[in-house]
């Protein structure tokens, strides 16, 4: 995983860029609180009452989303990478699945090889070294 916010950033895009949305998808926060002095709280708990969502993430830590959510998508992955946040990505029930861990590790599942060679492909792109887990 990258280790700079630039890269993160670009990382968040490059995933949120190669959804091929066909019904609602699920982003769930899966822990948090590793690393306490690498989160802002304040930050992310404005950012999602900025879109009227005022539970806590231990409450409240999925997102549906939609393509129309998909900048909405991109800013809390950005801000998962950057707090060193476990994360699942769900683009749908037939569509891709992405992990991102706070060991700084991400893992991409999808029933059609071709699209996760061209996954592959993008995140080696992006600098990212690909370990097959066959």
């Amino acid at each position: 995983m990258p280790s700079d916010t630039g890269k993160k950033t670009a990382l968040g895009h490059a995933l949120v860029a190669l959804l091929q949305l066909k019904s609602p998808g699920l982003f769930w926060i899966t822990a948090t609180g590793i690393w306490p002095s690498s989160e802002n709280m304040a930050l992310f708990d404005g950012y999602r009452r900025s879109f009227g969502e005022n539970r806590p993430i231990q409450t409240a830590p999925a997102h549906v989303f939609d393509g129309s959510d998909l900048t909405q998508l991109e800013c809390l992955l950005d801000m998962a990478l950057y707090f060193y946040w476990d994360s699942t990505l769900f683009e749908g029930p037939e569509g891709v699945a992405v992990k991102t861990s706070h060991d700084e590790y991400i893992s991409v599942r999808a029933k059609d090889r071709d699209r996760l060679s061209r996954i592959e492909r993008t995140l080696i792109e992006l600098g990212l070294k690909a370990v097959d887990g066959s």
